[in-house]
């Protein structure tokens, strides 16, 4: 007679093997949305350093609209791509280094509600 152990999750876990069924093949490219408000006269120095950093860290397209506002002598930019969770840092760097420009008056980051779920 043989005596044969059935599996536990917690022995599937032990093993290592319990992560490996789990683990995506392809990255999950998530939508995030940068808007930032600046001074009209700093709009082009703000618009360069914008796609400076979108060149230098997104390998994926992104979307650049620009809007002044009324009776405000302010421009708005509203930024719009897809990252995965490693292109993120690239997106904190971004919104901290525009945090750091004088003629910025307000700058924020978030993430876009996906409509099939």
């Amino acid at each position: 007679m043989r005596i044969t152990k059935l599996e536990s999750k917690l022995d599937t876990f032990f093993n290592g093997n319990y992560f490996l069924a789990a683990a995506p093949l392809m990255p999950v490219r998530l939508p995030y949305q940068i808007l930032v408000a600046c001074r009209v006269d700093a709009a082009r120095q703000i618009e360069q350093l914008i796609l400076t950093q979108l060149q230098d860290g997104f390998e994926q397209g992104y979307r650049l609209g620009m809007a002044a506002r009324d009776h405000l002598p302010l421009i708005d930019f509203t930024v719009s791509l897809s990252c995965t969770t490693a292109e993120r840092a690239a997106l904190v760097r971004l919104v901290s280094r525009l945090g750091l420009e004088r003629d910025v008056r307000s700058v924020c980051w978030q993430s876009v509600p996906q409509a099939g779920k």
